[in-house]
């Protein structure tokens, strides 16, 4: 991997809470431990490196009820896929090529110069191609199984 930090511009015009929300979001490049998009949902699942400890409340375990139950799980980062800046409308995607972890792997191996590279969409498949956008930039833990 060449640059340090991945560049996802983020627009969402739908509302004036989207509008705040709109901007570069940065991700650091060594930290991605894996990439997934899923077409029926339009959302790009960037799964960050190294488990974290989740604790829930006291009786975890039957021999000691004081004993805290521990889970682990992953930060996953979740980016929504659009073909529109102000409603979510889901990309067809049809061609693998074309499919928003194409451009995500794309910038990771990209040489921009620099420390970062920005993850550029473009069209999807739909009959008359439509530009796509990242819409929202959350992140959550997920449970591991």
């Amino acid at each position: 991997m060449v640059n340090k930090f991945l560049k996802f511009n983020i627009s969402d015009n739908g509302n004036a809470a989207g509008i705040l929300a709109s901007g570069p979001q940065l991700v650091n490049a060594d930290d991605i431990q894996s990439v997934v998009y899923a077409d029926v949902t339009g959302i790009i699942s960037i799964t960050l490196k190294g488990a974290v400890g989740i604790q829930a409340a006291a009786g975890g375990a039957a021999t000691d009820p004081n004993q805290l139950a521990v889970t682990y799980g992953a930060r996953v980062i979740s980016i929504l896929c659009s073909t529109s800046p102000s409603a979510a409308a889901i990309p067809t995607i049809t061609l693998g090529s074309k499919s928003p972890d194409k451009a995500v792997y794309a910038a990771m191996t990209a040489n921009p110069g620099g420390v970062q590279s920005t993850v550029q969409l473009g069209l999807d498949d739909a009959g008359t191609p439509l530009q796509m956008y990242f819409r929202s930039f959350t992140i959550a833990t997920a449970t591991i199984a």
